[in-house]
């Protein structure tokens, strides 16, 4: 005999443990988030060492070729005068000071003092010159080491960055899972309810299914956005970022205002300077060139970039920094209110300083 399936209602106290897990899970996405965004401006930071190392290995290769040019001056200068001499001769000399006419001879001898000199010279020269050469070399090979070492500094940060990106999806996923949990037992808390009719319990287990159900598919479009976001990471090359624009000169807050208030909305990618996704540091970087104003892609050296600023003195345009290492950066829109570029999954958005985290302000151009 079939026996009817009977439902059995969920216990309050399972919920709730999965509201723990759930709260715990987003604490370690958020710190993860977090530590994310320190490494992302230590690749920025790292382009900007690699821009100076491939601006320094130029420069020395340049040395290379100038020394290795005047070491063949100079080689060419010491077979003329040897070249000279051997003309003139040994015994050419002997004639000379034992001719009969003194006068002759002196005016003689001393030109061949004087080509012996140019042949030290010639020889000192060319001495010379080959140090310089190796000084240059030693230069040269230093540089390009400390290229070398850049890039591959720059490919262990970006594959942390990656290894991060495979972590969140990975915290996401767990998520998207727990809240599936979540809305499958309050929809049994709900039906339970119903059965004892109990409607405020069951409205409560509805409100509450209902937002577990939101949630999860807010979830769903952050973990496809950091997808997106990894994605066009793992495809950008490591590579020096281009050089910033000539800065115009003081002013612009308001046009660099404006300029990030165009591009609310755009999603957030690591490294990205812009038009179509930024990071938090090439948000700013962005705005601010629309004002003739060149930053660096990179929030250390935005903090060097412009004047320092106390919090009463805060103006729209103004750059808020955010950590003791200055990991983040919003542009000040006013009235408590920032504009920035905050994490993986998120977009271009206003929301308020975050005061408690403010490590202080620069005004660009000032």
């Amino acid at each position: 005999m079939l026996v009817p399936a009977v439902a059995v209602p969920a216990r309050a106290d399972g919920i709730a443990k999965v509201e723990d897990d759930i709260v715990g899970v987003q604490r370690r996405l958020t710190e993860l988030a977090d530590s994310t965004e320190i490494v992302t401006e230590a690749f920025n930071a790292g382009r900007l060492r690699l821009a100076a190392a491939e601006q320094a290995a130029a420069r020395a290769t340049d040395n290379v070729g100038l020394a290795d040019d005047a070491v063949r001056a100079a080689q060419e200068k010491r077979r003329a005068v040897s070249f000279i001499a051997y003309q003139a001769g040994d015994f050419e000399q002997l004639r000379v000071l034992l001719s009969g006419d003194p006068a002759t001879a002196l005016d003689r001898a001393g030109a061949i003092n004087a080509l012996a000199r140019r042949g030290r010279e010639a020889e000192i020269q060319l001495r010379s010159a080959r140090h310089d050469l190796a000084d240059a070399q030693a230069a040269a090979r230093l540089a390009l080491d400390e290229r070398h070492r850049e890039v591959a500094s720059l490919e262990e940060q970006k594959r942390s960055i990656e290894t991060s990106v495979a972590a969140q999806r990975a915290l996401l996923d767990e998520l998207i899972a727990q809240h599936d949990d979540l809305v499958r037992q309050a929809r049994e808390s709900e039906a339970a309810a119903l059965r004892t009719r109990e409607q405020a319990a069951a409205q409560a287990a509805a409100a509450r299914a209902q937002q577990a159900a939101a949630e999860q598919e807010r979830l769903r479009t952050v973990s496809g956005a950091t997808e997106n976001a990894g994605r066009g990471f793992t495809d950008t090359p490591v590579s020096p970022p281009p050089p910033p624009q000539p800065t115009a000169g003081a002013g612009g807050a308001a046009v660099a205002v404006a300029a990030a208030r165009a591009q609310l909305g755009k999603p957030y990618m690591w490294g990205a300077a812009g038009p179509d996704a930024f990071d938090c540091s090439g948000l700013t970087q962005w705005v601010w060139s629309q004002a003739g104003v060149a930053l660096s892609h990179y929030t250390g050296a935005q903090w060097n970039e412009g004047r320092q600023v106390s919090t009463g003195e805060l103006m729209p345009g103004d750059l808020v920094f955010f950590g003791a290492d200055l990991h983040h950066v919003g542009i000040y829109i006013g009235a408590g209110k920032m504009i920035d570029a905050p994490r993986t999954g998120t977009v271009v958005r206003i929301e308020d300083v975050w005061w408690a985290r403010l490590a202080g302000a620069v005004r660009p151009g000032g």
